[in-house]
């Protein structure tokens, strides 16, 4: 493919891993006029459609994240992406029936076609939730960040990794209480999920409880003899106290 003066356009694929780095970091303007310029060559692409819808809801313009995926979702019915993409379009403004209405077509086309997938796609849901939490936070939008992880954990409660995500996020927003009431609900539901203890500890010790910050410590060591951080949360508490 060549542009208007005859020079060779790069391919697809290589323009959409640009405008996926633009996302990453947070260039959404660049990444927007990266992936119009491709829409306008692709106009039938879903994949691009995709692309774009995600880049809107990010840019916080639902109704045109909305457009983009519903168009490709009707080039491909089957793209599974786009539907949950969609749906979590609808639930941000407020179209929660539109948005069941999605997740079950697409549980619908998955089941006849292969066998139930697990946990479903309320977990995969969770994880576009947590995805963009990741970006907000990222951003330094605390705010904003702990609102996508806690949607994330309304749609799949078990997933320690947001939970701990979440509880981090708390604890910067200086939501302490909060951040160790979750920390230690993760470490009793997943007590071989250690980072969980590690994020206590550490929650703890900023509070001035150092004794509970060394349990915690020492119970991952228990766990994991060989786990860096813990050692080295250790080693430094030790050496403070020898100051």
């Amino acid at each position: 493919m060549i542009d208007e003066n005859n020079a060779p356009l790069p391919p697809v694929e290589t323009s959409l891993a640009e405008a996926d780095l633009f996302m990453v970091r947070g260039q959404l303007d660049e990444a927007e006029k990266t992936l119009l310029a491709i829409h306008q060559r692709n106009p039938d692409y879903a994949d691009i459609c995709n692309k774009m819808g995600q880049l809107y809801y990010q840019k916080g313009d639902y109704l045109r994240a909305k457009e983009f995926l519903v168009k490709a979702i009707r080039l491909n019915p089957d793209y599974t992406e786009a539907s949950l993409n969609l749906a979590v379009t609808f639930n941000e403004i407020g179209q929660y029936g539109e948005a069941k209405k999605i997740v079950q077509q697409a549980r619908e086309r998955v089941s006849r076609k292969d066998p139930p997938l697990d946990p479903f796609i309320s977990g995969k849901l969770a994880n576009k939730h947590k995805e963009v939490g990741d970006i907000y936070r990222e951003l330094g939008l605390l705010k904003e960040s702990s609102e996508e992880y806690r949607k994330a954990l309304t749609l799949s409660p078990g997933f320690a990794d947001i939970q701990v995500k979440l509880g981090i996020t708390l604890r910067e927003m200086g939501q302490i209480d909060e951040a160790i009431e979750l920390f230690v609900k993760t470490a009793a539901q997943r007590p071989d999920f250690t980072d969980a203890r590690i994020q206590l500890g550490i929650t703890y010790y900023s509070r001035g409880f150092v004794d509970r910050a060394m349990t915690e410590w020492e119970e991952v060591l228990k766990i994991d003899p060989g786990h860096t951080k813990a050692g080295m949360y250790m080693s430094f508490v030790k050496d403070q106290d020898q100051l």
